[in-house]
């Protein structure tokens, strides 16, 4: 089997190689998108179906603490419309300096959008205020 670490560094990459494709904006857009694709699809193969729809605050709460679970990050707490993200697997992989409009900032955005959205059905904008590596901090509304 595949080591997770090696996964993950292969999945940056391609990141970094979509951006050089098609720009940092571009793939930005193109990967916040495949996140919040891929969220749901994530969520629904680990736990079904909820037995229950959950307003989108719980949902943001819960997308933190199943995120850390997951061992996304070392620390993911959600407060007051913020989302702070310490210590994650996706900025610690890459190779050069994170910002805030890094696409692997976004694809990570979109992969908590779509969290929110499987568990409450509304949907949530998450909005990259400061990025560096093993540190990430969302406004989310």
């Amino acid at each position: 089997m595949v080591d997770s670490d090696i996964l993950l560094i292969a999945f940056v990459d391609a990141i970094e190689g979509v951006k050089n494709l098609i720009g940092e904006r571009g793939a930005g857009a193109v990967l916040r998108e495949a996140g919040r694709h891929s969220g749901p699809k994530l969520l629904e193969s680990l736990i079904g179906k909820l037995p229950e729809v959950v307003d989108k605050n719980t949902a943001l709460v819960r997308t933190a603490s199943i995120m850390k679970e997951l061992g996304f990050a070392d620390e993911i707490k959600a407060e007051d419309r913020r989302l702070i993200i310490k210590n994650d697997v996706f900025t610690e992989a890459v190779r050069e300096d994170v910002k805030e409009n890094s696409p692997v900032v976004h694809f990570l955005a979109g992969l908590i959008e779509g969290f929110v959205q499987f568990m409450s059905e509304e949907k949530a904008v998450v909005k990259p205020v400061k990025a560096e590596k093993g540190y990430i901090e969302f406004q989310v509304s």
